[in-house]
């Protein structure tokens, strides 16, 4: 063989394994127990699924295990098994002979049961129940599974998701989907995988189960947002169907997937329609600017954004987020998510390790060509970059009533208009606040006692602004 082609067969034998090795499907089950939710590495022995005994059993009480030749034992809280290896015969402390599905194997030290055996397994030696979806490799131990309920309701139209515990999923949405993901929480479905509505909102909804978690597909035909309330128990996929706008000029989007419904500031918001959509800026790759060690400004905005809907749900105020997880929004669906929301107000949050107090800033629009400005008179379409024009005086209301609840509450702050995306392709009232710290340490800017304060006086300020923009003329 030439040396060339040596060299060749090399390469193609280590692309093919490189190509194995990104391709394999992770080998691990997901274990959710009342304590913790944590994973469990598989052994495959002559195709059978093996779980390290130890791993399994250690985050859920007290283990002494201890291997003797070809024997192990272990006790539990008290209570004792013994396993031989190459046997699935075991023992339990009331000296019950029982029985595994494959052998029991010592593998360097270290006791492994077939995973398929678990569900047996569990409540003999610890007592506790188990519940093990094969497929997924999920394990529910102790009477986790979270079932839901799903309503879909109209005037508004929104699904409503309910659980009987706080879940924090991921949301990401796509043209004609709404994905829900549920990395740590035990979400298991409540009925058919697959539900149709057939409705002009939600088509479809389909469950699925993945070793890494769950996943609740909502195919809508419009598009949508989500919300999540009642301290975590309650998710919303609600429809952001497009109004039009009677007088102000439309903004042109770049590109259909950036078009949204227009709402015209004075138009009064329909019922259920949200006062305030919030803007978590930054999130997924995106970590914004890191504020102190250990404390990154997508984290930060996102959870001050859910502490200030709390504030102003408090006051009465309707609210939605953009999103409402560590997911990576762009700045067209940023500004398409409020357009299509019908809200009267967008408030982007930002945060800085730099000055002190806040920052309120209104969109700085770049200045009209000669050949696009139009007789005011006349319906024209708007582009996309001086989208806010028309909402300027409004925004700066907005600004004016943030400045003066800060003012009253003792926290500096200054006001000025800036290029800020998604400012300016926005058409309702929009301002952006940046926060940062009161005193020296910029880390405060994580903690709930600075939050809170700033949240509270924020929320008083906009509440005040409820009916004001809904009215302006």
């Amino acid at each position: 063989m030439s040396k060339a082609r040596y060299i060749l067969v090399r390469l193609t034998l280590l692309m093919m394994l490189l190509a194995a090795g990104f391709s394999a499907e992770p080998r691990h089950i997901t274990v959710y127990a009342p304590q913790t939710t944590y994973q469990v590495d598989i052994l495959v022995r002559e195709g059978v699924d093996y779980a390290g005994l130890t791993d399994l059993l250690e985050p859920l009480g007290r283990l002494e295990s201890h291997v003797d030749g070809n024997r192990l034992t272990l006790v539990f809280n008290g209570a004792a098994a013994e396993f031989q290896d190459g046997r699935k015969q075991y023992r339990t402390s009331a000296s019950t002979r029982l029985e595994l599905g494959s052998n029991f194997l010592i593998v360097d030290g270290r006791g492994y049961v077939p995973i398929a055996s678990i569900p047996q397994l569990l409540p003999r030696i610890a007592n506790l129940p188990a519940e093990l979806h094969t497929a997924s490799r999920r394990l529910f131990v102790g009477g986790t599974p979270m079932h839901f309920t799903a309503e879909l309701r109209h005037a508004p139209a929104q699904l409503v998701l309910t659980f009987p515990a706080p879940v924090n999923p991921a949301s990401l949405i796509e043209k004609n989907r709404v994905r829900l993901l549920f990395r740590r929480e035990p979400v298991v479905s409540s009925g058919p995988e697959t539900v149709t509505y057939l409705d002009a909102f939600v088509q479809s909804t389909n469950f699925v189960e993945t070793p890494d978690g769950a996943e609740i597909i909502v195919n809508v035909q419009q598009p949508a947002t989500v919300t999540v309330s009642d301290n975590g128990r309650t998710v919303i996929v609600n429809a952001a169907a497009p109004q039009a706008m009677p007088s102000a000029p439309a903004a042109t989007a770049p590109s259909a997937a950036t078009q949204a419904g227009q709402a015209h500031p004075s138009t009064a918001p329909a019922r259920g329609r949200p006062f305030v959509i919030l803007d978590a800026a930054h999130g997924g790759a995106d970590n914004g600017v890191e504020l102190a060690s250990g404390v990154e400004e997508k984290a930060v905005t996102l959870a001050f954004a859910r502490r200030l809907q709390k504030e102003l749900e408090n006051r009465g105020v309707t609210v939605v987020l953009t999103r409402t997880a560590d997911v990576a929004l762009a700045f067209d669906q940023r500004a398409s998510a409020a357009n299509s929301s019908r809200a009267a107000l967008l408030v982007s949050i930002h945060a800085s390790a730099i000055g002190h107090g806040v920052r309120i800033y209104t969109a700085l629009l770049p200045a009209q060509p000669s050949s696009q400005q139009t007789d005011p008179g006349k319906r024209a379409l708007q582009p996309w970059e001086l989208a806010q024009q028309p909402y300027l005086a409004l925004s700066g209301h907005a600004a004016t009533a943030l400045a003066g609840s800060l003012d009253s509450q003792g926290i500096a702050h200054r006001s000025s208009a800036a290029p800020l995306r998604p400012l300016n392709n926005v058409t309702l009232a929009a301002i952006a606040i940046e926060l940062a710290p009161l005193h020296a340490d910029p880390k405060e800017l994580g903690s709930a006692e600075y939050q809170q304060k700033m949240a509270a006086a924020l929320a008083a300020g906009i509440a005040e602004l409820q009916g004001k923009l809904e009215a302006a003329p």
